[in-house]
């Protein structure tokens, strides 16, 4: 039992972690020229690029704290898989040479995806009492 739980808490402040960081550091500290590159290449005005660096860094830190806080029920981790597999199909049509870089959202957001996977199928096993 204390295996299993382990495995959830993993994946709750690896999920966390990552949504922290990419709110903090690319934007809220930046923001990043990388992000601003992103959301410039959906039409915005450099000021509205800077804008949706800011908003989106607090909506991904808020969403950390919901995977941190809520980690027992499904919707932080569903949220995760929408949003990381939404802004994955984001960035493949707006700006795929990102999905060529050396840290690119192939490799984080599918990761977030699957350690929110396993935290559901998890979930799903505490509640069949397996």
């Amino acid at each position: 039992m204390a295996a299993n739980n382990l495995v959830l808490q993993i994946c709750r402040f690896s999920v966390a972690f990552v949504w922290f960081y990419q709110g903090l550091v690319p934007k809220l500290l930046g923001p990043h020229r990388d992000e601003l590159v992103m959301n410039n290449s959906l039409g915005m005005a450099e000021v509205s690029a800077v804008n949706l660096a800011y908003v989106g860094g607090s909506l991904e830190i808020l969403l950390g704290i919901g995977v941190l806080v809520f980690y027992q029920q499904h919707w932080p981790f569903l949220v995760t898989i929408a949003a990381m597999l939404g802004l994955w199909l984001c960035v493949a049509v707006y700006s795929p040479l990102f999905l060529l870089a050396a840290f690119n959202p192939s490799t984080i957001n599918l990761t977030v995806v699957a350690l929110s996977a396993i935290a559901l199928v998890w979930q799903e096993n505490q509640f069949k009492g397996g």
